[in-house]
């Protein structure tokens, strides 16, 4: 499929270095405190835990951050084909102050419910509801929604 397309939206360099940065340096702080704190097994146990959960997310951060999304005229795409919102679904693009979205982002509403899916400063998916952005660069992202926009505003005079 020979699919053209109008947008991408890629992690910024400095903001996923950053991100990346913060989310390892938390890792290694709550295993540093595991070691030099006076606490019971279990507390220990449980700092080991949520470290190893920054860790693995900061990893999973760094392998998916290295992608990019893709808007083209029949919804929005990973770049390896996987779909995260078919345009026929799609009801209405949220960008405003006040929305529930990812810093840099915008929140896509659809028809029906996803499967869930993450990728930690990327997108994420929940119920009727895409959330685009994070590590984003705030000028592609807005580019991206204006155009997701636009393609729904034609889509809803040609109806």
């Amino acid at each position: 499929m020979s699919e053209s397309v109008i947008a991408r939206l890629k992690a910024s360099p400095v903001r996923r270095g950053f991100g990346l940065f913060v989310m390892m340096l938390l890792g290694f702080l709550l295993l540093y405190l595991t070691v030099t704190i006076e606490a019971g097994f279990v507390h220990k146990l449980f700092l080991v835990g949520v470290a190893a959960a920054v860790l693995w997310m900061a990893r999973t951060m760094q392998r998916g951050t290295r992608g990019h999304i893709e808007l083209r005229e029949t919804g929005l795409y990973f770049e390896d084909g996987r779909i995260l919102a078919a345009m026929d679904d799609i009801l209405r693009v949220e960008r405003g102050v006040f929305a529930f979205k990812p810093s840099n982002g915008f929140v896509v509403t659809l028809q029906n419910k996803t499967e869930r899916a993450w990728i930690p400063g990327l997108y994420w998916k929940f119920g009727t509801r895409v959330g685009i952005g994070g590590v984003t660069a705030p000028s592609e992202a807005k580019f991206m929604s204006d155009s997701l926009a636009v393609l729904l505003k034609a889509r809803a005079d040609s109806s």
